[in-house]
């Protein structure tokens, strides 16, 4: 195929090319938001930042709906109606939600625990496609659910053993707990987002640009941040909208735009096997990154759990699943020619009924 090749697997160079961008920015904006960390948080408002990021992703997605789609082909206006633009304010709430709570998050747990406690939206989302669009899984990837969940206790097992705080730049028990529990909370809101985005992309006005969908989204992105920035200033979290702000915080909106504006083309090019092993790779990149920089303590039970969760992504994610569904529907599809045809005789009538004589005479 003259592809790349990654553990035996026939990757598309797009593709790779993709997943190491992906993963560029992943690990970026992991390690610049906690390198903005105080303690208790970040020292600007989140909302400000979210609500920038959007504001730009909006800008992009105008931009490419004005110049590709507009007056050129079905640019989607035709079809618009209040009703389904008001649908786009639940992902939009989900998602300025999300992105606010990714902040916090890294800035509690530090890059290499986010990063490894992040996956566990695998599962959620994993739930809620089989409950909602009855998805199935095959057991291969039950198991691998199994070996994520096995793979966040591992990696922070012996902050739960120790009856004395460890020396380190994330440590504290009940910072491991709270964001913890941030992640999971985000996690769920990651599934539903992403599969109520996916229902609107694929039925409500199927054939609009996927340019036109993301501004609306990303409009309700921009309201919802704003409401959540003007209640945040009412309770005296920062003196203004750009409290707090330095060049690396900017950076950090940049880069967090660029990957919400990139993903789509990512994900266009790269296959599940080049996700897997994006999610993996930045787990490695970030525990080395914050080892070196934030005097993160990386102890065997943390790289263990590391390797769990690689083997967790590639059972998941891997290509064995497509051959394994492929050969259930054949075993099923055998079943069905197995069983005995069910013969029926009918007599054939008719195609017309002649009413009267004179309308027999014409066809005749």
């Amino acid at each position: 195929m003259g592809g790349t090749r990654i553990f035996g697997v026939d990757v598309d160079p797009k593709g790779f090319g993709a997943g190491v961008a992906l993963t560029f920015f992943i690990v970026t904006q992991t390690m610049l938001t906690a390198s903005t960390r105080i303690k208790g948080g970040v020292p600007y408002k989140t909302t400000s930042a979210v609500l920038l990021q959007e504001l730009m992703k909006f800008i992009f997605a105008f931009t490419m709906w004005f110049k590709f789609d507009f007056k050129k082909r079905y640019d989607g206006l035709s079809n618009f109606n209040l009703k389904d633009f008001l649908m786009y304010a639940v992902p939009g709430l989900t998602y300025a939600m999300q992105n606010s709570i990714v902040f916090s998050a890294i800035a509690i747990l530090g890059p290499p625990t986010f990063q490894v406690f992040s996956n566990f939206k695998i599962v959620t989302t994993a739930i809620l496609y089989r409950i909602i669009l009855g998805r199935d899984l095959t057991v291969i990837q039950w198991l691998a659910v199994v070996l994520l969940f096995t793979a966040m206790v591992i990696v922070k097992v012996n902050v739960f053993f120790n009856t004395e705080e460890v020396d380190g730049a994330w440590a504290s028990k009940s910072e491991l707990i709270f964001g913890g529990g941030l992640l999971i909370f985000n996690s769920f809101l990651s599934a539903f987002s992403g599969v109520f985005n996916e229902w609107l992309i694929k039925k409500i006005d199927p054939e609009a640009p996927l340019q036109f969908k993301n501004m609306q989204l990303y409009f309700f992105g921009i309201v919802l941040n704003l409401i959540g920035n003007l209640l945040q200033g009412s309770n005296g979290d920062g003196d203004g909208f750009f409290s707090g702000f330095s060049p690396v915080v900017w950076i950090i909106i940049l880069n967090n735009a660029a990957l919400g504006m990139s993903v789509a083309f990512i994900m266009k090019y790269a296959d599940n096997v080049v996700k897997c092993f994006t999610g993996a790779v930045a787990v490695y990149i970030a525990t080395y990154l914050s080892s070196q920089f934030f005097d993160e303590k990386i102890d065997l039970a943390f790289m263990c759990g590391v390797v769990v969760l690689t083997v967790a992504l590639y059972l998941y994610m891997g290509n064995h699943n497509k051959l394994l569904k492929a050969a259930e529907a054949t075993e099923e599809s055998t079943k069905d020619t197995s069983k005995p045809a069910d013969i029926t005789l009918k007599v054939i009538e008719p195609a017309t009924e002649v009413k009267n004589g004179s309308e027999a005479e014409k066809n005749v």
